[in-house]
């Protein structure tokens, strides 16, 4: 299996992501796998970014072979989203109370041993959301140390050029959900960020990006920041602001086919069929509010239930009175239409009593637009 997965469109060159691989395989891998893919691709020497996205099954003593690496830059620990507390039968598992296997006993004895190298090139560890919650003690350690090496750098920001010093890379306020992250580096390019251009931190995934690898949105409503690749933020075509779907739907019109907020155009659905349209659509065939009942129902549900009978409300009727009017006189032109067709053959026929009428079977006796142009002459 380790073979096989060395080989496969998971290692570019000098990065192996298991993302880009099948989900079920990557679960399958064990630490003697994870330590053979790494011995053969001289890992400590060539790879510089690795990504164990969806390895469940390794508790993390396979990557031994990256020890004093000093070329590796970036390492992304999150096999798992999992991040919570064991409860029924999970509590029998032997992982109680963690349902995870990745180990920070493991792991970070190997990342102590690159920050100590000289020439260490790593410049972006990503945790994983349970060793965060957790904080173990290790881990609490390990991020002291890895501030205090990483202190004496000296960077160059990648949006404004300027030069400039931190002393934290890593989120240290304990009572903070941002506890262990990385900052000042972009997830995707491990570009460094200065404090002042640090604005691509997506809380949806609690990863720092930078303006070129990706963009980021802020919800008008809760002034959260979403990135491009968690979910696209709604934007109105009224006001040109971004939305959180769960803060200010931003819907879309199926009738003048525009999307726009409820606070520039109030939008409604029928309660009954799901028919929806905004207010500026909202005429006699359409979804229309009721103020008297405080519901809403497009015309054809109203309609139907007042040829059952059934429509009780006064202010529905109301709603539904242009839509009654317009569909009588409809029938009343119809009817006249009829009328003038009838009385127009008969007086064809008084002219030459032998002429007789006859009509094919796939042929009508009058188009529409016939008896409009003759009554229009």
């Amino acid at each position: 299996m380790a073979s096989a997965v060395s080989r496969s469109a998971c290692f570019d060159s000098d990065t192996l992501d298991f993302s880009d691989i099948d989900r079920d395989l990557a679960s399958k891998l064990t630490d003697s796998d994870m330590s053979s893919i790494l011995v053969s691709i001289d890992a400590v020497n060539r790879l510089r970014v690795l990504k164990i996205i969806g390895c469940t099954n390794i508790s993390g003593v396979g990557l031994d072979p990256l020890r004093g690496s000093n070329t590796i830059q970036q390492i992304d620990f999150s096999t798992s989203d999992i991040a919570t507390i064991a409860t029924g039968e999970a509590i029998f598992s032997s992982n109680f109370p963690w349902c995870f296997t990745l180990s920070e006993d493991a792991v970070i004895p190997m990342l102590d041993s690159i920050i100590a190298e000289k020439n260490r090139a790593l410049k972006h560890v990503q945790f994983p959301l349970v060793w965060r919650k957790k904080k173990n003690e290790v881990l609490i350690n390990f991020i002291e140390r890895y501030n205090h090496v990483q202190s004496s750098r000296v960077c160059s920001c990648g949006q404004c050029n300027d030069v400039f010093e931190v002393s934290s890379w890593m989120k240290q306020g304990k009572n903070s959900t941002d506890w262990g992250l990385q900052c000042h580096t972009c997830y995707d390019c491990t570009g460094h960020i200065c404090q002042e251009c640090e604005e691509g931190f997506c809380q949806d995934c609690r990863k720092q990006f930078c303006e070129d690898c990706c963009t980021t949105m802020r919800c008008e409503m809760c002034q959260a920041l979403i990135c491009s690749e968690c979910e696209e933020l709604e934007v109105c075509e009224e006001c040109d602001v971004c939305f959180c779907p769960d803060c200010m739907p931003v819907l879309f019109c199926e009738c003048c086919e525009r999307a726009r907020c409820m606070d520039c155009v109030p939008h409604w659905d029928c309660s009954r069929c799901g028919k929806s349209n905004c207010a500026g659509c909202a005429h006699e065939h359409n979804v229309q509010w009721c103020e008297v009942c405080e519901d809403e129902y497009c015309n054809d549900c109203r309609l139907e239930d007042y040829n059952k009978g059934e429509l009780d409300c006064m202010g529905c009727r109301g709603l539904l009175l242009p839509r009654i009017m317009h569909e009588k006189e409809s029938v009343s032109r119809e009817n006249e239409m009829l009328k003038f067709v009838v009385i127009n053959a008969l007086n064809e026929m008084s002219k030459d009593p032998t002429k007789a009428m006859t009509m094919d079977s796939t042929s009508k006796v009058a188009e529409e637009k016939d008896c409009i142009a003759v009554l229009v002459a």
